[in-house]
């Protein structure tokens, strides 16, 4: 004879006997506990292993309730109202295509084996960087395919036992043929005879780039940089060393030495200051560079002034110096905190954004132009404060 009562609503009644009437439990008891109430309340199912621990706990507070809910003798012929729910212990790797033709890894595995991958593939800078997700629903962990080292990914997967389905496979083919075939995939830029030549460039690349050179190799190159296009020959100079590293992010301690990286490019150098009075050194020390370097400074146009009535002395240096002016025809425009609005109408032509900033402290425009321009050189004898994520390269 099959007993009327059932384990899962003897244990939701032990639950809130022991609950309202602050009946203590051990702590780790009472956090299984509550953990099984829940479950059981959204009307889950519950696993075999739990329903073995839901057990013990009534066994083992049984006496303790029994003044309020004695529940002793209905626990002589258990059974549960639902069949328990069998664990997916799978682990596979897949790969698919989502609604919007993006592909992503699929790597499914049971909770316990999350410590293992956060530890070896979780941890990892790549991972941190790339795009992954959460899929709820499907209980699966999804990285972008092109976010990833496919290789990498697969080689963890058979180290760990996964089945590796045939879509994982296949890509990771594809991938391998890309690689070992890479000079006929990658997108890079050469110089020969005297130019720089986009190979593997796209029909809308190549029309950018015959657009917007200026047969100045040097320029070319940071133009093909910003079209995905890096350098692939050997690094001879500063120019090529920008040209060839997918960071945009560069340090530059002496300011000559910047000075002579901004004449050997077309297109304009913008400036962008921190908002300390220190700034107003930093200019009035640019201006003893040029001299000694023998540069023009009416290629330099400072673009802020300052409170004529705290500091009107440096206007009047900005003027006497040959700083002021039209913007026309200038090829360093200088700003403080952060750039005019009117920059961003011709941005295309700006070769090299710079800064003398050691922390992140910047406009919010001014740190948006840091981020996205393809040439960015800070000029300091100390290295900046990195951001999480970057790499910066000396020149």
């Amino acid at each position: 004879m099959t007993s009327k009562f059932y384990i899962e609503d003897i244990f939701m009644k032990f639950f809130i006997t022991m609950s309202h009437n602050g009946i203590g439990m051990q702590i780790h008891d009472t956090n299984a506990a509550s953990s099984f109430y829940l479950t059981l309340m959204d009307g889950n199912a519950i696993t075999e292993k739990q329903g073995a621990y839901i057990l013990k706990l009534l066994h083992k507070y049984r006496n303790t309730c029994a003044s309020i809910y004695d529940y002793r003798d209905l626990l002589e012929n258990p059974s549960w109202k639902k069949p328990f729910r069998v664990v997916d212990n799978r682990k596979q790797v897949w790969v698919e295509k989502d609604d919007t033709n993006l592909h992503w890894i699929c790597l499914k595995f049971p909770f316990a084996f999350k410590e293992t991958f956060d530890e070896e593939i979780g941890k990892s800078d790549h991972y941190l960087n790339g795009t992954n997700i959460w899929d709820k629903n499907k209980k699966i962990r999804k990285l972008f395919l092109y976010d990833f080292n496919m290789v990498h990914i697969v080689d963890f997967c058979r180290k760990h036992g996964f089945e590796i389905m045939d879509t994982a496979v296949e890509a990771l083919s594809a991938i391998e043929e890309i690689w070992n075939n890479q000079e006929q995939y990658l997108k890079t830029s050469v110089i020969q005879d005297g130019t720089v030549v986009l190979q593997n460039a796209a029909e809308e690349s190549l029309e950018h780039f015959d657009k917007n050179k200026s047969n100045n190799i040097n320029s070319d190159l940071v133009l093909a940089k910003s079209l995905g296009h890096y350098y692939s020959g050997k690094t001879n100079n500063m120019f090529e060393t920008i040209a060839s590293n997918r960071t945009n992010i560069f340090h530059c301690k002496d300011v000559k030495a910047f000075l002579d990286l901004c004449y050997g490019v077309e297109g304009k150098i913008v400036i962008l200051l921190d908002k300390t009075d220190q700034s107003i050194d930093w200019v009035k020390g640019l201006a003893r560079n040029i001299d000694e370097c023998g540069y023009n400074k009416q290629d330099f146009r400072v673009c802020f002034r300052t409170n004529n009535k705290l500091n009107p002395d440096f206007n009047k240096w900005v003027s006497e110096n040959g700083f002021g002016g039209k913007i026309t025809g200038a090829k360093f425009l200088i700003f403080r905190e952060k750039p005019a609005k009117w920059l961003f109408k011709d941005e295309k032509d700006v070769t090299i954004v710079a800064s003398n900033d050691l922390l992140p402290g910047l406009n919010g425009s001014a740190k948006s132009m840091l981020r996205s321009h393809p040439c960015v050189v800070y000029i300091n004898e100390y290295k900046p404060v990195k951001q999480y994520g970057e790499t910066i390269v000396e020149l």
